[in-house]
Order: structure tokens, then C-alpha cells, then sequence
């Protein structure tokens, strides 16, 4: 149940990371009354309150959940008055907090956005926020507590590159059906500019933390915890193959022949590596630590 938790709420933050990207890049495409884009940008906001409202229905389940497989007493020890307390005394009910109000922040910035155009700017400074506070309840609990916190703004921002890449993809995927030829190629040459910058990050970010978590480096070979390090580092490498795949050819065979289907398809595969990423990530941070 915990692994489980786990893996939805990476799967929740990407994919609100992912979404607002996804609108951004809209927004600066040329306006239009294009029906299609009109669907689209209306399928984006949909999916990001779908997450996000998952978001915070897990998030509001952590502390019974942990509560339970502290008391070892099944359903029951959910319920505990005296497991529930300790839970919310300890780093576990700190990280409850953030998550909540990071995804509540999110539900309230988008109605608001649909809502209330005119604040929109301020808006989307809450949702920002409300991503902050997301990435920084990852450091409370976990083999990265002990961190110091240069470190632990390295986490964060490992968190947010990931998600903005990870979760991008599902509506990069819609996209390849949804959209006019014409708006789906300057859509994808935009996300592939930004792509640049997230990727540096993420790829930059995790080097120093793996430096700094695995040691020495041998353990990424001998250790539960690196071996299972490493075959994250493989399922990224191969995202990392097709993320050029898509920039440096189908996307330039998109704009001359017009066909996203290989794309589409390509970008399918990228994101079944996405859930494999995030399924290893939750069994390394859930179940071993860096000493296995």
C-alpha cells in the first residue's frame, strides 16, 4: 500500500508539473479559434485537476496508511487514535502537510484561472507555489532526510525537472491526435527547446546526488539500493535516446510529411520508460536505503 501511495503521488506531481508546461507552451502559440486547440487546452485543464484532485485524496490517505503499517494490526490500525497521533507528531505528518496544501493550492490556482482570468498572472504564481511546496515534501522523509540543504534544493529541483519532462508526455501524446499538423509541430519544437533546460537540470542535479548518496560509487554494483539505482539510470537513458529520437528526426518528418503517428508512437514508448522510472524510484525510496 505504501509502494503504491508512493508511485501515485510521483505520477499526480508529474502530471500537474506536466499540464501547466503543456498550457504554457499553448499560450504562446498564435491565438486561434481552432476548434481542435480549443478542445485541447479544455483536455489540459481537465487532466491537470483530475490529478491533482487524485493528489490530494492520496495525500489525505498517507497518515492512516502509515499508520497502519506502523501498528502491523491491518484496517484497524488505520484507525488508531494513539498510531495517528505519533504519525502526525512526526516527519511523516510534516510531509502529509505540504503535499496537502500543495495540491489544494493547484485545484484552487486552476478553478481560479478558469474563473477569475484577470488574476491570472497572480494565479499562476500560487501554482507555482503550490509546486514548490509538493517538491519540498520529498525531503522530510526517506534515505534523502539526512541531506544537507544544499542538497536537498538539488532534490527539489531533480523533482521538478523530472516531473515537467515525465509528465509532459501523456498530453504531448493527446496532442499527436488532437492538434492541426501545423500548432502540433510548433508545439513540439517549443517543448523541445524547454525540454534543453529541464533535462540539464535533471541530469546535472542527479549526478551530484548520486555522488553524494552512493559511496563509494562500487555500491551502485553491490547494493540492492544501487543496482536498483541503476536500472533507473537505464530506463532514463532510454528516454534520453528517444527524446533526441523525436527532436532531431520525427519532429522535422512531422513538419515535411505531416504523419504523427510515428511520433505518437514513439512518445507511447517514452512514456511506459516514464512509469517504469517511477515504479523503480518508489521501490529504492520505499522499501531499501542507500546502506542495503
Amino acid at each position: 500500500m505504501l509502494l503504491l501511495t508512493k508511485f501515485a503521488t510521483y505520477a499526480a506531481v508529474s502530471s500537474c508539473v506536466g499540464s501547466i508546461l503543456m498550457q504554457t507552451l499553448r499560450s504562446k502559440q498564435l491565438r486561434t479559434t481552432d476548434t481542435k486547440l480549443e478542445a485541447f487546452d479544455v483536455w489540459l485543464s481537465r487532466w491537470f485537476l483530475k490529478w491533482a484532485g487524485l493528489g490530494l485524496v492520496i495525500s489525505l490517505l498517507q497518515l492512516p496508511i502509515q499508520a497502519g503499517a506502523m501498528a502491523e494490526n491491518g484496517i484497524a490500525g488505520m484507525f488508531d487514535p494513539l498510531m495517528l497521533s505519533i504519525m502526525w507528531q512526526s516527519a511523516v505528518g510534516s510531509q502529509v502537510s505540504f503535499i496537502v496544501v500543495g495540491f489544494t493550492l493547484l485545484l484552487l490556482s486552476e478553478w481560479g484561472i478558469n474563473k477569475l482570468a484577470r488574476f491570472k498572472t497572480i494565479l499562476r504564481i500560487v501554482t507555482v507555489t503550490g509546486f514548490i511546496l509538493l517538491a519540498i515534501s520529498f525531503t522530510f522523509t526517506g534515505h534523502t532526510v539526512e541531506l544537507n540543504t544544499v542538497f536537498k534544493g538539488l532534490l527539489m529541483l531533480h523533482i521538478l525537472a523530472m516531473a515537467a519532462w515525465a509528465g509532459s508526455l501523456w498530453p504531448l501524446h493527446q496532442s499527436c491526435k488532437a492538434l492541426p499538423a501545423d500548432s502540433l509541430v510548433t508545439l513540439m519544437e517549443n517543448f523541445g527547446k524547454v525540454a534543453v533546460f529541464f533535462v540539464s537540470i535533471l541530469i546535472a542535479c542527479g549526478v551530484l546526488l548520486l555522488l553524494q548518496l552512493v559511496e563509494p560509487i562500487s555500491n551502485l554494483f553491490t547494493t540492492d539500493y544501487g543496482q536498483l539505482l541503476m536500472l533507473k539510470l537505464i530506463f532514463v537513458s532510454g528516454m534520453l535516446l528517444l527524446a533526441a529520437w523525436h527532436k532531431l528526426k520525427l519532429v522535422a518528418e512531422l513538419a515535411q510529411h505531416k504523419n504523427a503517428q510515428p511520433l505518437r508512437l514513439s512518445i507511447l514508448i517514452e512514456t511506459l520508460l516514464v512509469v517504469s522510472v517511477l515504479v523503480t524510484t518508489s521501490v529504492f525510496t520505499t522499501l531499501v536505503g542507500p546502506q542495503s
